[in-house]
């Protein structure tokens, strides 16, 4: 090669080298998720629809949809119902299916827990076993948290839905009948029930360790839905039970304000120790709510709307003061709400 030709190339290379220096770096893709976590459990169309997670983080408030089967490339299954997370591990159950998919804290799947009919939600109750609620089974299925194997069922009036951990005893919503029951958790076996109105599925404990329990009520028996609370403590009816004009769907608590929250035409709050009864606390016309949820580190409220249900669902992000800080969609009816 000749010296001109050699100086040549050698110019021209400086001249690469100084313009790709100069261009911007096409292949940094930038950070657009920061802050806390918010999972969103999408049920998906009952019967044909695959259920989803999305992942919203709150400070940039930005949404990453479809997270699990990018990790895992493949679906999670028909109606997502609802999330749990402990010993480290996600437990997304997964109600038509009847299963739950296990996975680790970057969503990738560990394994199936399947054998169950159409679980519903999962509790820890002690440092080795969970319980699992079932739409049709009529039980409770008893986990090992080590094998992550059913080991056995607690036979139950029915269908069994929400439930709280409490002193040895799992108190749990049976919604075919006006009762809650309790199972002591070391010999698996049902000890007491307490009667709170017909159609009882959701409820929360405050501070005060009351119980409320959201009741839908039973038009065939007469019976309107209403919202109660018990004292789990001395299983003692407390407070007169608040009748409700419209179906309820959800019930949420923030434990730094004492409110209770729940989704009957609107959201509705009660700020315990100070209203008599339960307030509006915000309507968007045309709004189908689904789910409500209070953060526990930020007080801020989630309350999906699942539209016609076969559209995706959009989310509003309300302050406690009521102000609204966001709105975006999610899947396909955004039926859970979880904070990591």
């Amino acid at each position: 090669m000749g010296s001109k030709n050699y100086r040549l190339l050698i110019f021209l290379g400086l001249i690469a080298f100084v313009w790709n220096g100069c261009k911007p770096d096409e292949d940094v893709v930038p950070d657009t998720f920061t802050g806390a976590k918010v999972l969103i459990a999408n049920q998906g169309n009952f019967g044909w629809g695959e259920g989803t997670l999305s992942v919203y983080y709150e400070e940039s408030k930005t949404v990453d949809g479809e997270v699990y089967k990018a990790k895992n490339q493949e679906s999670l299954g028909n109606v997502f119902h609802s999330i749990a997370s402990f010993n480290g591990l996600y437990f997304f159950v997964i109600n038509n299916s009847g299963k739950i998919v296990v996975t680790d804290s970057s969503y990738g799947k560990i394994k199936e827990i399947t054998g169950l009919t159409s679980p519903r939600n999962i509790y820890k109750v002690t440092e080795d076993k969970a319980y699992i609620t079932d739409l049709y089974s009529g039980a409770i299925y008893i986990l090992d948290l080590n094998s992550l194997e059913v080991t056995g069922t607690i036979p139950c009036n029915g269908h069994t839905e929400e439930g709280i951990f409490r002193e040895g005893l799992f108190w749990f919503a049976a919604p075919e009948t006006a009762n809650i029951y309790a199972v002591d958790v070391v010999t698996d076996r049902i000890t007491d029930s307490l009667t709170v109105g017909w159609m009882p599925e959701r409820m929360v404990l405050d501070n005060e360790k009351i119980l409320w329990v959201l009741n839908r009520g039973d038009e065939s028996k007469n019976e309107s839905a209403k919202l109660t609370s018990v004292s789990i403590t001395d299983l003692d009816i407390t407070t007169t039970a608040f009748e409700l004009s419209a179906m309820p769907t959800s019930l949420a608590y923030d434990s730094k304000s004492n409110v209770v929250y729940f989704l009957s035409d609107g959201i509705w709050r009660l700020r315990l120790g100070q209203d008599k009864v339960p307030q509006s606390w915000m309507q968007v016309p045309d709004a189908e709510f689904y789910d409500v949820a209070v953060h526990p580190a930020s007080r801020d409220v989630y309350v999906s709307d699942v539209k016609d249900f076969v559209s995706k669902s959009t989310i509003y992000r309300y302050s406690q003061g009521g102000t609204l800080l966001d709105e975006f969609s999610a899947g396909i009816i955004a039926g859970d709400f979880f904070f990591p």
